[in-house]
């Protein structure tokens, strides 16, 4: 039989998320990760995933079904900056 979550022993507490995820219009953010649609503007529309703690942008997703790996480098097409209105944080 298949035990339920809150009595699995493999789920120990520190196999859980410090923070609850959040859900909000274009992301939804899950510790220190978000996943968000950014970009409005440009020709494309895009999904990112992004670390706040990193500030780098890990993968991007085009609707085309282009995929760009951030590499560990990538700072654009981050989650955390929406509140700029593109997605794009290029300044």
């Amino acid at each position: 039989p298949t035990q339920s979550p809150s009595t699995d022993p493999s789920l120990s507490p520190s196999k859980v998320p410090s923070t609850s995820p959040t859900l909000r219009g274009d992301f939804l953010q899950i510790g220190d990760w978000r996943l968000a649609h950014v970009c409005e503007t440009c020709g494309r529309s895009h999904f990112s995933i992004s670390s706040q703690a990193n500030g780098k942008t890990s993968e991007i997703f085009r609707d085309d079904g282009v995929h760009h790996s951030g590499s560990g480098v990538r700072t654009d097409f981050h989650g955390f900056d929406l509140s700029r209105g593109d997605g794009t944080g290029l300044t």
